[in-house]
């Protein structure tokens, strides 16, 4: 059965929702691809700025083995350069 992880962000400005979207895809997507047991990722844009990222995984395990790549550090920097505005990770 599959697995979805979902993050959740708050984007300030709240115009900048679209341009969050793309800076993330480019920076995480092609990581993404590589891992095992990834399906897709999909964004669903709520009012004020909030954002539900929800990536489909073949299994939990699939999941949880990628969420201890030590790469993950590195690419988040990269996206908090790429993208002209502030972003928060909600709980």
């Amino acid at each position: 059965m599959a697995e979805i992880e979902t993050l959740k962000f708050r984007i300030i400005p709240e115009d900048r929702v679209d341009d969050f979207i793309d800076a993330d895809a480019e920076v995480w997507n092609s990581w993404l691809q590589q891992q095992r047991g990834y399906i897709r990722k999909v964004a669903q844009v709520y009012p004020g700025g909030v954002i539900h990222l929800r990536i489909y995984w073949a299994s939990k395990r699939d999941w949880e083995k990628a969420s201890k790549d030590p790469q993950i550090p590195a690419i988040d920097v990269r996206l908090r350069s790429q993208f002209l505005g502030v972003f928060q990770r909600l709980p």
